[in-house]
């Protein structure tokens, strides 16, 4: 129940906290490298309590823009030229969470919900919201999602799968997220993972 309020809640733009803080450019950002033919980026990486909703407010860096329509079928073996596969890495590594998250929805619904592809892609939807959690310094909000999306991401391990050795990621993102297990947040930092594909 909690996890499903958080999501509507998040998915919203109704959650608003106290002195929470715009997420900075991650290091060298200008080096990070691009996947996807999209190189834009948006105007603000969302965080609730602080921007204007993309897509709700007049004031937001998506507003009157249309809706996406439904993803077409897709396969994992596309993903070299799965753009809204792609779009959501370049945007989940340059720190825009929430923006990543709506780059891939759609191919998350267009699957059957316990299919593979799915649940491989709501993982990754899982870890976008954790950290932007952590951002928020929402420790348990965090953990929450992390263990979560790392439910769903075990499955995967041993593979090379849509690019991504779910191996390194996973074990990145276990190392980077221990200290929530004992209710600290850690900032955002060069040690925050990436999603680094292989081509």
């Amino acid at each position: 129940m909690f996890k499903d309020v958080f999501w509507r809640q998040w998915r919203h733009g109704l959650i608003f906290l106290i002195g929470v803080k715009p997420i900075p450019d991650p290091p060298s950002s200008n080096t990070v490298p691009w996947f996807g033919a999209d190189h834009t980026l948006p105007a603000y990486r969302f965080v609730p309590g602080l921007h204007p909703h993309p897509t709700r407010s007049p004031q937001g860096h998506s507003f009157g823009q249309p809706s996406p329509a439904a993803h077409p079928p897709w396969t994992p073996e596309q993903w070299l030229v799965l753009q809204s596969y792609l779009r959501g890495v370049d945007l989940f590594n340059r720190w825009y969470f929430w923006e990543a998250h709506e780059a891939w929805e759609p191919l998350w619904r267009a699957q059957p919900a316990d299919s593979e592809p799915a649940r491989f892609i709501q993982g990754l939807i899982g870890v976008a919201a954790a950290l932007l959690k952590l951002h928020m310094r929402e420790a348990t909000a965090a953990h929450t999602l992390w263990r979560a999306a790392l439910d769903r991401l075990n499955a995967f391990r041993g593979t090379v799968w849509m690019g991504l050795d779910v191996d390194r990621f996973l074990d990145d993102l276990e190392r980077y997220l221990a200290p929530l297990a004992t209710g600290s947040v850690q900032l955002l930092s060069p040690e925050t993972p990436s999603l680094r594909l292989v081509r």
